[in-house]
């Protein structure tokens, strides 16, 4: 049975390395933001399954360096333990993008993380993120959304 001071203590590492990878994307570290994965993670950030760190990286690589600068600003974190080795999580992201210098194509999204924790010898790591999407500038009427409900 876990004590509420070991929850405690989970919860906590698991909010800490979910703002960690918002600011190493911030700071364009593709390699430490990909160490937030497992080795075998599954990432699905606008509707295709990408399966290994490997990939992750090769999809956040392009990504970071396209943009100027960026902001990933982390919110409403909830984390659900499972038990002493893993947890699941919601968590807002809302994610500024400078395009070109001008900011006329800046980009943003609002959207949820949808996270599953696994506990490694190095600490907690997505085993698996959805990524679903709340609402853009401009527009991606094609992501997958939280189908807000009417």
């Amino acid at each position: 049975m876990i004590t509420s001071n070991e929850e405690l203590l989970i919860v906590h590492q698991i909010t800490f390395m979910i703002n960690e990878q918002a600011r190493l994307a911030d700071e364009n570290r593709p390699v430490e933001q990909a160490a937030c994965f497992t080795e075998d993670a599954i990432a699905n950030y606008y509707g295709e399954e990408i399966h290994g760190r490997e990939k992750i990286y090769n999809l956040l690589l392009p990504a970071l360096t396209k943009w100027i600068a960026s902001c990933h600003s982390i919110s409403n974190v909830q984390v659900t333990v499972n038990d002493t080795e893993s947890a699941t999580s919601l968590s807002y992201v809302h994610a500024w993008h400078r395009v070109d210098p001008t900011g006329e194509d800046d980009y943003e999204v609002r959207g949820q993380y949808h996270d599953e924790w696994i506990r490694s010898e190095v600490g907690w790591r997505i085993s698996k993120r959805t990524f679903l999407t709340m609402a853009a500038t401009p527009p991606r009427p094609d992501a997958p959304s939280i189908n807000r409900l009417a």
